[in-house]
C-alpha cells in the first residue's frame, strides 16, 4: 500500500470510502487477508478505497502489516 499516487487520484473522492473510524475497525482483519496472501481489496473495498486516498491510515497500515510480519 506504499504506491505513489498522482494528484487526480488524491483528489477523487471515492463513494465506497468509509472513512476513517470505520477504515480502522476492520483493518486488522484486512491486513490477516494480506498476511496470508489475499487480496484484501474484495473482502474489504471501502478500506482499500480509503487506504488509496488517506495517507494517514495507510501509514497506520504500513505499520500494522510490517508489525505483523515481524512477528511471524
Amino acid at each position: 500500500m506504499t504506491e505513489k499516487l498522482t494528484l487526480s487520484e488524491l483528489l477523487l473522492a471515492d463513494p465506497r470510502d468509509p472513512g476513517c473510524r470505520a477504515g480502522l475497525e476492520v483493518i486488522d482483519r484486512y491486513v490477516e487477508l494480506e498476511l496470508v496472501g489475499k487480496d484484501p481489496a474484495e473482502g474489504f473495498p471501502g478500506l482499500a478505497a480509503h487506504l488509496r486516498a488517506c495517507s494517514a491510515c495507510r501509514l497506520d497500515h504500513d505499520g500494522i502489516l510490517q508489525a505483523a510480519r515481524a512477528e511471524a
